[in-house]
């Protein structure tokens, strides 16, 4: 065995003996000679044989860089995920035996089998943290501009206990992806990361942006991507999965600090229609002192369709938007306003984009056309028109939407896949290499010309998509448009773990979802529907314990004094975001300073307890406090879902079944050019229109005769876009619910009888086509009727290797055992570890109404604690120049001593002396959301160490 240092390495001669004896021993383990090379780079080396040649580099010392091509191809290559420029130096150990090269850092070792170009990771030790099974390079075909690439797939093999994470905001309901199969491509409410992380612990950067794919379903873990030159990614591995991830930020970038009033309550809705709605919905917060510090303005507020996001106010409806951002400043709000990457015709920065040919040529669901972020000149034409009007108002924010991109409203990363690889190329290249990573290119312009302008206010980007790496961008994902169900609500808790999980540490979604009755929404009977509201209360407590605390969607008033007997609770909810304040921009300081995690699975903190490997409705807000979200109804019934209308139910001219389609060629039903008998009314063109189809005008009209079998009540649900008709025996129905789908007014028909139907579809753009009609009968008409009587607790897992105190009550539990808690409406089942401090400000209407003084800390005893206090101007980038401060808190559980530490740091406005009230929390003492009105000791500290003693 021959070893030597990786540092200070130089001569042919020793290279020329490793290689030599490299050589030897290959051979004395193989039954045919293979060729292999062995190249020292810096930190790292390129094993080459006569099949593939493999780069192991280190960029830290538990971070490797792994690459394989041909040997025709090449290395070469331009990230849009990695940004980390230089390599450390770290002292690595080299040795070469029996085919196998060994790569060692202090705290990693790296074992490359030259005869299967494979790789395993390893601890000092010799454990197997991850090992590789195999690979494909395979010549990549009818792929316009990319005949020389390939499609590229690497073989993992799984551990023992192992769950996977990570990859983005996903809406399957999955937290573990072991045994499921994932897809890596944008859509409406799918926002992607190739960053994936698994409790034992490690993480693999797949740095590829093109369709890719996990498949965890077999013997092996296995990564594909459609499109790439070589095989890419970074093994990351750490401690624990906070030092993962803190490796994924070292190479792709730092999180920013927003400033404190983003960790507020974000107030929005589909949408505003005049700056004096939203004017006056504001001053009713301030009025009812509901605490609120973010108005958002959502589209439409340009004027028709053509001016689409031509970042100009209607001024009939926005007479004086500066008045109206000045009012809100003036009132201690921010106001946050939506744009799109679409752009309308008849707007002046459509022009200048079209002029220098930015525009691609599909136009949208919107009549607009989206432009080419990946050209950072387009993105400097964007940032100009921006700044025009909206910038000069004072916008504090820019809300991007549809940034996929949705050019054609796709919604399924499948047809969204399909509809990029057939848009012309992009300034990097083709669509298929470059499929996910639209949203990450245009807020990186984004955020480097916002940090440009001014360092006076940080930037806050709020995004409809993601990448690995847009963290750095000070961008914040919510997760589309869903519909309103307790299974969607359900399925954000995993989204939005797994998203967070994936090193993207913001993330919010629509509370009460953005649709009611549409996208498999249930509460097609409005927002004033009490099993609406329940859920929609559910949903605001999700959403009071997520990095965005943000409500918003279409169709009803989202506001806080909306929601009736539940307008309490709502408030209660509220407040507690604000009392934890002070611990919240503290976990804010160490997701930038120390790459943290706020919103975690139970794996980050219990990583060897198999029991949350799967747990999907609880999570970690911060490492100590333990979210138990009640997901399933209590009090009132949901809504039935709709069903589609069976075949069975349609009946040609003649008798014989089925639904007579014809397709015209314009929209107003004249010169047909298609027509055929369909079983039933079931049409989906998402991912490609049939070959007759030439142009987006057009119209559909299907012809049957209804035939029910249930006398009574029926609704016709319609699933469409675009404008839509539904006749009975002649009669159009008029609908009572319209939004993205449509329900006629409830119809009386008859058992048997037979009734003329007719659904008329028209169309004007192109992108997915949906012609579908559902009904609710009377048999589902009855069961939304009858009462159940629903448990009002849930069952909550306690992890195993602490011990927990319910926060609402004070009672201990111990860890490793599952109980049944009480979950009334106005409680979110919460707990907190034994040996836990948690910092609770006094209460405020927003987030900087008053310095947080007093400061209750309450004491969760049973272990050490410890806690960091952050502060500084609340706002601006000072705090990257070394202006705040921090106050360190420890508890000695043996000793019942509080340690106040000594401040470090300042910051103008920085209080000088400040009052801590210490709480030990125990059964009906320190618990719920008020202040504890006999706190055990008062402190008043005044920057120096103070160490108290609690009885």
């Amino acid at each position: 065995m021959t070893s030597f240092s990786a540092q200070k390495r130089s001569g042919l001669r020793l290279k020329t003996f490793l290689f030599a004896l490299f050589y030897l021993t290959i051979n004395q383990v193989s039954s045919a000679t293979t060729e292999v090379s062995l190249s020292e780079i810096d930190d790292g080396y390129i094993v080459g044989t006569d099949t593939v040649n493999v780069k192991v580099q280190f960029y830290g010392d538990q971070i490797v860089r792994v690459q394989k091509w041909l040997p025709e191809g090449s290395d070469q290559k331009d990230s849009l995920i990695v940004i980390q420029d230089s390599l450390p130096e770290i002292a690595i150990v080299s040795s070469a035996e029996n085919g196998i090269v060994s790569l060692e850092s202090p705290t990693l070792v790296v074992e490359v089998d030259s005869v299967n170009a494979t790789v395993r990771f390893l601890t000092k030790s010799g454990k197997v943290l991850l090992a590789e099974a195999g690979q494909e390079l395979l010549p990549l075909k009818g792929v316009p501009g990319e005949e020389h690439a390939f499609s590229l797939s690497q073989d993992f093999v799984p551990g023992e206990n192992e769950g996977i994470y990570g990859l983005g905001q996903h809406q399957n309901g999955l937290m573990n992806y072991r045994g499921h199969e994932v897809l890596l491509s944008q859509s409406n409410t799918d926002a992607m990361a190739s960053f994936l992380v698994s409790n034992t612990p490690w993480g693999v950067l797949w740095d590829n942006a093109s369709l890719t794919k996990l498949d965890a379903t077999g013997e092996m873990n296995r990564l594909w991507s459609e499109v790439g030159d070589s095989i890419d990614y970074y093994f990351v591995g750490g401690k624990d999965l906070d030092d993962v991830i803190a490796g994924y930020r070292q190479l792709t970038g730092d999180a920013p600090m927003y400033g404190k009033w983003a960790y507020g309550y974000w107030q929005s809705k589909e949408h505003y229609h005049t700056q004096d709605e939203l004017l006056d919905v504001a001053k009713k917060y301030r009025e009812l002192q509901i605490p609120i510090d973010n108005m958002i303005q959502d589209w439409n507020y340009w004027g028709d369709m053509s001016m689409w996001s031509g970042m100009v106010f209607d001024p009939e409806r926005y007479p004086d938007a500066k008045g109206m951002v000045d009012w809100l400043h003036d009132n201690n709000f921010h106001a946050i306003i939506s744009i799109w990457p679409g752009l309308g015709p008849n707007t002046e920065i459509y022009k200048a984009m079209d002029e220098k040919g930015f525009l691609y040529n599909k136009v949208g669901w919107a009549g607009f056309k989206y432009y080419d972020a990946f050209s950072h000149e387009a993105n400097d034409i964007y940032w100009e028109y921006l700044q025009k009007e909206l910038g000069a108002a004072g916008f504090d924010g820019w809300w991007i939407d549809s940034t996929e991109p949705d050019v054609v409203n796709a919604l399924t990363k499948e047809s969204q896949s399909y509809e990029m690889h057939n848009l012309e190329p992009n300034a990097l290249g083709s669509w298929p290499r470059n499929l996910n990573a639209y949203s990450l290119v245009m807020t990186d312009d984004l955020y480097k010309n916002i940090r440009e302008k001014s360092e006076d206010e940080r930037v806050y980007i709020l995004t409809r998509s993601t990448f690995s790496g847009q963290q750095r961008t000070g961008s914040t994902t919510w997760s589309g448009d869903i519909g309103a169900s307790w299974e969607q609500y359900k399925n954000q808790i995993t989204a939005g773990v797994n998203h967070c999980m994936s090193g993207i540490p913001y993330w919010t979604f629509d509370i009460g979802a953005f649709v009611l009755g549409s996208y498999e929404g249930l509460f097609s009977y409005g927002g004033k529907d009490p099993a609406y509201q329940e859920l929609y209360t559910r949903m605001f407590q999700l959403g009071a314990f997520s990095p965005i605390f943000r409500s918003h969607g279409s169709e009803t008033p989202r506001e806080i004094w909306e929601f009736g007997e539940f307008t309490d609770t709502l408030i209660k909810f509220d407040h507690l975001r604000y009392r934890l304040l002070p611990t919240i921009y503290s976990m804010a300081w160490k997701v930038t300073d120390e790459g943290y995690t706020m919103m975690r699975g139970l794996p980050m903190d219990f990583p060897k307890d198999t029991k949350v490997l799967n747990i999907d409705d609880q999570f970690m807000f911060g490492s100590n406090m333990m979210v138990c979200p009640v997901v399933d109804y209590q009090l009132h019934r949901p809504p039935e879902a709709s069903i589609l209308i069976e075949p069975k139910y349609f009946q040609l001219a003649d008798g014989k079944p089925g639904v007579k389609m014809t397709i015209y060629d314009t929209v107003d039903f004249n010169d047909p050019i298609y027509e055929e008998v369909v079983s039933e009314i079931n049409l989906d063109w998402y991912t490609q229109w049939p070959d007759y189809m030439k142009d987006p005008e057009f119209s559909i009209r299907w012809k049957t005769t209804l035939v029910p079998e249930e006398s009574g009540k029926h609704r016709i649900h319609v699933k469409s876009f675009g404008p839509k008709r539904v006749f009975l025996d002649g009669k159009l129905l008029d609908y009572d619910y319209v939004a993205t789908e449509a329900y006629t007014i409830p119809v009386e028909l008859n058992a048997g009888q037979k009734y003329e139907l007719v659904y008329e579809l028209e169309n004007r753009t192109y992108g997915a086509l949906r012609g579908k009609l559902f009904w609710k009968t009377p048999a589902i008409h009855a069961a939304e009727l009858q009462t159940v009587s629903r448990k009002t607790t849930r069952e909550v897992y306690f992890p195993e290797g602490a011990n927990w105190v319910d926060f609402w009550t004070g009672e201990s539990i111990e860890g490793g055992q599952s109980l049944e808690v009480a979950a009334p409406i106005d409680i979110c089942p919460l707990y907190v570890r034994e040996g836990s401090i948690v910092a609770m400000g006094p209460k405020v209407q927003y987030a900087t109404e008053k310095p947080a003084d007093v400061i209750e800390l309450r004491i969760y005893a049973g272990a050490d604690a410890n806690f960091v206090l952050y502060e500084d101007e609340n706002d601006n980038y000072n705090y990257e120049k070394g202006v705040y401060a921090t106050i360190p808190v420890s508890w000695n559980d043996v000793e019942q001593t509080l340690t106040i530490g000594r401040r470090e740091g300042k910051f103008p406005g920085m209080l000088e002396e400040r009052t801590f009230q210490v709480v030990l929390v125990e059964a009906d003492h320190g618990v719920d959301v008020c202040p504890c009105e006999d706190p055990d000791l008062e402190v008043n500290y005044t920057g120096s160490e103070i160490t108290v003693t609690i009885d």
